[in-house]
């Protein structure tokens, strides 16, 4: 994913990262902007933030603490300690036209950052240093939109020490660069392959649900989704995605195949031909294969096994936090589906995601993401819940959804409350199955 939030997240720490960079040098003489700018974020003497700072920002950074207790200094101090800690390996640069470069240890949020000097511009008592921020993930440049972020910081020099005066930040959109735009291109393509692997484990999670309800499995998308409802009659919704039980999603198109009651296949293919998309596809074994010339046929012959990222939450003591596991599906994940059994977990059963949802105690709603409903962007989230003794939720990983919904129904999911699943008369920690549907009214 690469979901949003891990953009921002990386360009936090670029911002402490570039503050940060400069430390260990060792200098003589008058100190220089940079200095300063360092000094102030990541110094050790008391009063370091504080000295670097126009008298105006202390003044009113005093009245806050005195109003609300809120200590802006030690935030400062803390985000510095924690970037120290990080791990991170990174290397600065006196000259040229590298700043810095830093990677991240194994399963950060990046594989490498590096930022690139685009102007430092000293006049008279005043420092501009300008810096545009790269990231690499997964081998290739992360880009947002992609749009190419740049910092400001400026320094002005009062009463014989450098202050930062103002921090900005800017995206340049290259518009009549071709490379640029080559660029957006990509990242569209590349972004509408995430989403069609997640939309085809969507549908094998559905299928699963179809074959433990109706005895086999569903020969279209329809079937598993809203349409085609019998008159009189209601008939259960095993896809909630409109659009992907409607057979086209974000540039690609979907179809089911090879039906009978023991087997199924389920293609998606990249809509414009010749784009350099791949081709995904499955079958009843739940394994998701590609194929790199973008036809299901393919796929379906010879396709490689895909290795898919997906973001865990894990909630314990310490406080919750985010980490990825890469999986590489194998034809034993699509076993035991209906009821319970025991799970590889030690002490540990599965339980039907109907059974999980009679125990639930207090449920909360995700907020709609403000992105995803200005976009018009519908559709399931369903995740594998891990739920202890006491019944609260232990952990949560996400199957599939759309990504710009996922990370709100993470957030909900891990504050549910369950009553404890009793085996023997013994409170026993489950995982199962959970879904959250994000639907817009027809206004």
């Amino acid at each position: 994913m690469r979901p949003s939030s891990r953009i921002a997240l990386g360009i936090a720490l670029a911002l402490t990262v570039v503050l940060s960079s400069l430390v260990s040098s060792q200098t003589t003489g008058p100190q220089t902007a940079r200095q300063a700018l360092i000094e102030m974020c990541f110094g050790d003497a008391p009063g370091h933030l504080e000295k670097h700072l126009p008298d105006v920002t202390r003044q009113t950074l005093d009245r806050l603490k005195r109003a609300n207790g809120q200590e802006v200094p030690a935030m400062f101090s803390a985000l510095a300690a924690q970037s120290k800690a990080g791990g991170a390996k990174f290397k600065t640069f006196d000259s040229g036209s590298t700043f810095f470069s830093v990677e991240e240890p194994a399963g950060g949020i990046y594989e490498k950052m590096y930022a690139t000097v685009e102007r430092d511009d000293l006049t008279g008592g005043e420092d501009q240093i300008e810096l545009a921020l790269h990231m690499i993930s997964d081998g290739k440049e992360e880009t947002l939109l992609p749009i190419i972020l740049r910092f400001t910081f400026v320094m002005k020099m009062e009463s014989g020490t450098w202050r930062l005066n103002e921090v900005s930040g800017t995206a340049r959109f290259p518009l009549a660069d071709p490379v640029f735009l080559k660029a957006v291109v990509e990242h569209q393509f590349r972004q509408n392959e995430e989403i069609a692997v997640m939309s085809v484990r969507q549908v094998i999670n559905s299928e699963k649900s179809y074959q433990s309800a109706q005895g086999g499995f569903a020969c279209t998308l329809s079937d598993l989704g809203s349409a085609g409802k019998a008159a009189g009659t209601a008939k259960r919704v095993y896809l909630y995605d409109s659009q992907l039980a409607g057979g086209k999603k974000n540039g690609y198109t979907f179809a089911i195949s090879g039906c009978d009651a023991s087997h199924y296949r389920v293609v998606a293919e990249p809509e414009v031909a010749d784009s350099g998309q791949h081709a995904y596809c499955s079958d009843e074994s739940g394994t998701v294969r590609a194929s790199a010339d973008g036809k299901g046929a393919t796929c379906l012959a010879s396709g490689e096994v895909v290795k898919e990222k997906f973001p865990v939450v894990r909630l314990g003591g310490a406080g919750a936090r985010s980490e990825t596991r890469t999986q590489a599906p194998t034809q034993t994940q699509s076993r035991g589906n209906a009821g319970s059994g025991t799970s590889e977990a030690a002490g540990r059963v599965s339980i039907a995601k109907g059974v999980a949802a009679g125990l639930i105690i207090s449920k909360v709603q995700p907020d709609y993401p403000p992105m995803a409903r200005q976009a018009r962007v519908q559709g399931t989230v369903v995740m594998k819940a891990v739920i202890n003794q006491t019944g609260d939720v232990e952990s949560v990983e996400l199957l599939s959804g759309h990504p710009m919904l996922v990370q709100a129904a993470l957030d909900a999911v891990k504050q549910w409350k369950y009553r404890p699943y009793l085996l023997n008369g013994n409170a026993v920690a489950v995982e199962t199955q959970v879904t959250v549907n994000f639907t817009l009214s027809e206004q």
